[in-house]
């Protein structure tokens, strides 16, 4: 076992940046960098990217916020619920909304959606995989109690480290996206299947890991409906592209 002592905040002088919104600050700039470079190298639009970006940003705030509300808000005032600033977001409501919002937008400005994803969800996985090292960090997002020697030690506590776990996850995932497109990059049934991929090995790197996280019940269940879902969904789109879009 590790014994790791939190570093919640990092002292700048004149204040001090928490290192949980640092990293998830970084992630998402990264992210959108990566982003951006792919959609010119696809001749795609990168003012279309940095729109859709920047709304699928501001959505996914709102979205995290109302998902923790529904799904471990109980008891809290409406005044509470307000309060962003003392902590309690969920990443399935960040990601749901931010997807939906984004897409949402491309598909009004009449773009190719399914292009424009493929240019940018790859790169959510690398985006999400650095915000979770804030998640370490900052000893966010924890697993359960454990004996594992694959625990680290935190105010004498053993438990799963499960932000590595996801970030482990998130990385081999987005290189198995990456690889797997550029071994068909000529196959015309591609279009979309790529975001579907790392959609989909997004949700099921969750799924894995709520098996150790130390997450109240009722937000473990909630989590696996919405991660089963989602892999489902990918799923029949991958199988309608392969079969009908030949």
């Amino acid at each position: 076992m590790i014994v790791f002592n939190p570093i919640p905040a990092i002292n700048i002088g004149i204040g001090h940046i928490s290192t949980h919104g640092l990293l998830i600050a970084v992630g998402f700039v990264i992210a959108a960098v990566l982003a951006r470079r792919e959609a010119k190298k696809c001749r795609l639009s990168v003012d279309l990217v940095d729109n859709a970006v920047i709304i699928a940003v501001i959505a996914g705030l709102i979205g995290a916020r109302i998902f923790y509300i529904v799904a471990l808000g109980q008891g809290m005032t409406s005044l509470e619920m307000l309060e962003v600033w003392t902590g309690g977001l969920s990443s399935h409501g960040g990601y749901l909304f931010g997807i939906a919002a984004g897409l949402g937008y491309l598909y009004w400005k009449k773009a190719d959606v399914l292009a424009y994803a493929d240019a940018i969800f790859p790169y959510l996985l690398m985006g999400w995989a650095i915000g979770r090292i804030g998640c370490f960090l900052n000893w966010d997002s924890y697993g359960a109690i454990t004996t594992s020697p694959l625990a680290v030690v935190v105010n004498g506590e053993a438990r799963y480290p499960t932000q590595l776990f996801e970030i482990a996850g998130y990385l081999i995932s987005f290189f198995v996206t990456v690889i797997f497109s550029r071994s068909r990059k000529n196959d015309s049934r591609l279009k979309g299947v790529k975001a579907a991929m790392a959609l989909g090995l997004f949700a099921l790197t969750r799924f894995v890991v709520d098996f150790f996280r130390g997450d109240p019940p009722q937000y473990l269940l909630l989590s696996r409906v919405v991660t089963v879902a989602v892999m489902l969904a990918c799923i029949s789109f991958i199988l309608y592209r392969n079969k009908f879009e030949a």
